[in-house]
Parts: C-alpha cells; structure tokens; sequence
C-alpha cells in the first residue's frame, strides 16, 4: 500500500496548453486557437504511478511535455520536487531536468540509427557534465545496460541490430542515466507485441521499487494502465473527467466516458466476454479548435441531460478521493 505525503512530488494546478491556428497563403494570420490541455490539475506522490488514458488527441502527451516544460504553457502552475517551474526559463530548468525524464513511444524513431547504444546512453551524462573521468562513465553505461536487462557488450552495437523490445529497454536506460525522480512513460508499449508488453512493464514495476522511481504513465489501452498504476485520470477532449485509485475505477467507473472505455476492455474468460455489454459511443470526439460548450463529452454521452450543454460540471470528490466531473454526480 502507497503511504501518502504530506507534499506531493509533483503538482499541476488548472495547467492550460493552446496552439494557434494559422490562416493565410503565407499563415500571417491566425484562424483560431486549439485548447489542446484545458485545465488539468493533480498530485503525485513520490513513489507513485499515475495512468493518463483517453482516445488519441486528448491531450494525454501534451500534457507529459508541459509538465516537462518542453512546451508552451498558457496558464496555470506546476511545482516539482517543491519547486515552482512554470515561468522557468530554459536555462534555469537545465538541472531540474536531471530529475525529470521521458520513455518515449516509437523505440525506433526516439533512438539515433547513426550512434553507438553506448553513446545514446551516455549522452545525457555528457549533456549534464556527468560523465568528466572515461572510466566512470564506462562503468555507468555498462551498470545501466545491466539494470535493463541487456549484455554489456551490446553496448558497441547500434540500434537496427536490436528488436523493438530491447530498443525500449535502451531508451529506459537512457532516461534512467541522471538518477531522475520522475519519469513520464509516453505509451511506451503501445508499438510492441503482447508478450514483449509485459516484459516492459514487469521491468519498470522493477525498476519502481529498486530505484524508488515516481511514473506518469501515459496509454490508450486500459488494461495495460491497470497493472501498473495506483491511480488512474481519464481525460476527454484537454480535460480530466475522473481520477480514481485503479481499484476503484476498474470497479466503480462514475463517468460515462470511463464506462464506455472499460466496457470495451477484452475480459480472459470466454464466459465473461459472450456476457460482457459494450457501451458504444456515438458520433466523433469534438474539434479541439471549436469545442461543444457545456460538458465536452455530452455530444456523445448516452445519458446526458439537458444542463450538460449549457453548463460545465464541477469536480466533485467523494469519501475514498474518487473524483469525477459529471452532472449526475453534482
């Protein structure tokens, strides 16, 4: 069982990412501004794995590189490790990105095909003046590899000689080179076969309790968030709307979106699976760039009611900290 603190690790306040549209021959003008992150806010706790899930275009990445500051942020507030990092600037974030790293989701496209593993490895402790004695930095690279789960020596090679599983379990260790406390997990076994899935999340439950490692787990298949998170946030369309222990919500799902996903989740038991009753959604998700007013998901929602398009919900949370954004519930 997590044991809660009293300060999170990590805190995002009404945390808001736009993009402007532009229009024109030559795009000088602007059409629009897209709300791709509309007012997310949470904590996480050192030690603990958060799961992000939602369809693609929900904002779920978007919201992993704000937090990372690796892009634009139109409002509200992030704190990392006590510190107040949204109005940061490149500069003064260079060494509190030694504690925030990114698993990323292509394991070919995020590692370069002209460099040695070695190398890609070691590049961050060259970035960061962590590697200045050879035979430290050699030692590093072959006890990451190692923690992994891969030969030293394969360390010479480059990547196309690597299978997409063992691609990935380079690229972890490229993230876990800095000693970070944080790393956001960018559906980072969405490209890989069933069986090598598991391995990866087997080593990164591993790596969690050895390493004392804090996750943003960020997915579309809610299965997979399932075995690794202790709390679950679905978000629709830039927006959270629930956030639950992964108990609770494979349980208790309160939103109707949430419903709608579980209920499309495959069940082992054949038994199970002809009696299971899947909620189908009807219409597209919204425009990001014209977003319906009111709740975002009464558009498609099969019990919305008449307020639902007029008024946003308010977030409400129960006794066990279940929360929810949905009329039904306020």
């Amino acid at each position: 069982m997590l044991k809660m603190s009293a300060d999170p690790l990590l805190s995002v306040e009404d945390l808001r990412v736009e993009f402007p549209i532009s229009s024109g021959v030559l795009g000088s003008g602007t059409a629009g501004t897209v709300k791709a992150v509309d007012g997310v806010s949470f904590n996480l706790i050192s030690g603990e794995t958060l799961g992000v899930v939602g369809e693609s275009g929900c904002g779920k990445t978007t919201t992993g590189l704000a937090i990372l500051r690796m892009l634009g942020i139109a409002g509200g507030k992030i704190v990392f490790d006590g510190k107040d990092i949204t109005n940061l600037t490149r500069g003064q974030m260079r060494p509190i990105r030694k504690k925030m790293q990114m698993v990323y989701q292509d394991p070919f496209g995020a590692l370069d095909p002209r460099m040695r593993v070695r190398d890609i490895i070691g590049e961050p402790l060259i970035a960061h003046a962590e590697a200045k004695e050879k035979a430290k930095y050699r030692a590093r690279i072959e006890e990451l590899l190692d923690i992994v789960g891969l030969d030293a020596r394969m360390g010479e090679r480059y990547p196309h000689e690597f299978s997409g599983g063992q691609r990935q379990r380079i690229g972890i260790a490229r993230a876990l080179a800095l000693n970070p406390k944080l790393i956001i997990c960018d559906e980072p076994v969405s490209a890989l076969d069933v069986s090598i899935q598991a391995q990866i999340i087997n080593l990164l439950e591993s790596l969690q309790k050895k390493l004392g490692l804090t996750y943003i787990f960020i997915a579309h298949d809610l299965s997979v968030v399932q075995h690794i998170s202790d709390r679950v946030m679905v978000m629709y369309l830039g927006k959270v709307v629930e956030i639950a222990s992964h108990t609770e919500l494979y349980k208790n799902p309160k939103h109707p979106y949430t419903q709608a996903l579980l209920s499309a989740v495959p069940t082992p038991s054949p038994d199970a699976e002809a009696q299971r009753e899947v909620v189908l959604l009807e219409g597209e998700v919204p425009s990001p760039l014209n977003p319906p007013k009111g709740c975002p998901f009464h558009p498609r929602c099969p019990v919305a009611r008449p307020e639902c398009s007029v008024k946003a919900p308010e977030v409400v949370v129960d006794s066990v900290g279940h929360q929810v954004s949905c009329h039904l519930f306020s």
